[in-house]
């Protein structure tokens, strides 16, 4: 099975000039009219054109489901809030934020470090899982515990030049953050401070679904949000 499926000739062009156009777009990945491979550690990230799909490697914690985050949900591997994550993965926050805005994805960029009690802007995005041996899709709201109740509105918040600065990682945090390329709008930004003494919620993975296993690959799966 090939990597990536042959374009016509005019198809192709257009996809060269839209990613020359893209300055910071400089990392590999595959383009796909029709998904027939799933991104792996080595190629970490597909852009699904036709579905308006983004999908990325990741592996559950190495704590699994006894992992508890009121914060981090997904982060880059190499990103300095790693540790902290349910989830890591293996493409970067660059690279999430480029493929969003090549499916055609409008971020919001409402947020900034002062900017507490307020909720995360952008286009709405579904969120999924999928892992080895499964044939379907989960929903973020079956793979996470979520002890506040409030569920995930999943926002394309942008923030590309905070979460550079910052090199958090974090391509989805389950709170409004300003750093987060996606972000949960279901709550709002809080500080460190009240999210440590009273946090909008804690989150775990679901023992019951998710393999519950350190080191587990699942492949995140960010789709635009076409209903509500």
């Amino acid at each position: 099975m090939r990597h990536v499926r042959q374009f016509g000739i005019p198809r192709l062009l257009i996809c060269i000039v839209t990613l020359a156009c893209l300055s910071s777009f400089v990392f590999s990945i595959t383009l796909a009219q029709k998904i027939d491979s799933l991104p792996t550690k080595e190629h970490p990230l597909v852009i699904d054109l036709t579905n308006r799909r983004v999908l990325v490697y990741a592996e559950v914690n190495e704590q699994g489901s006894a992992k508890i985050s009121t914060h981090f949900g997904i982060v880059f591997k190499d990103g300095k809030l790693a540790d902290k994550a349910l989830f890591r993965a293996y493409a970067t926050p660059s690279q999430l934020y480029d493929a969003l805005y090549v499916i055609g994805m409008k971020q919001g960029d409402n947020l900034t470090e002062d900017s507490r009690g307020k909720h995360a802007e952008g286009d709405p995005l579904d969120v999924s899982l999928i892992w080895p041996g499964l044939n379907r899709e989960f929903p973020l709201k079956n793979i996470l515990t979520d002890s506040g109740g409030k569920g995930f509105d999943i926002r394309f918040g942008g923030n590309k030049r905070a979460s550079a600065l910052e090199n958090s990682g974090c391509l989805t945090c389950l709170e409004s953050c300003w750093v987060g390329i996606t972000s949960n709008a279901a709550y709002p930004m809080t500080s460190t401070l009240k999210r440590y003494v009273s946090p909008n919620s804690k989150f775990s993975i679901n023992s019951n679904l998710v393999p519950s296993k350190g080191g587990e690959p699942v492949i995140i799966i960010y789709s635009v949000r076409t209903g509500k």
